[in-house]
C-alpha cells in the first residue's frame, strides 16, 4: 500500500502554480518568468518557488 504525502509531485505542483499565477492575470510566458525570477531573487529552485505559491493558496504559509 502506498503511503499518502502532502505534497503532490513536482510535475502537479509546477502545473497548480502556472494556474494560480494564470488566474491572477498572467499568461503561460509571463507566469514562467514570474517563477524564474522569484527563483533567482531567493536562491531556490523553481519547482521550491511554485511549491511555495500553491503552499501560499492552499493556506499553508505565514
Amino acid at each position: 500500500m502506498r503511503v499518502r504525502t502532502d505534497s503532490p509531485p513536482s510535475s502537479d505542483v509546477f502545473g497548480l502554480a502556472m494556474k494560480v499565477l494564470a488566474a491572477q492575470g498572467l499568461d503561460g510566458q509571463a507566469a514562467r518568468a514570474a517563477l524564474d525570477t522569484m527563483a533567482r531573487e531567493r536562491g531556490l529552485t523553481v519547482e521550491r518557488c511554485a511549491a511555495l505559491v500553491v503552499a501560499a493558496v492552499d493556506g499553508r504559509v505565514n
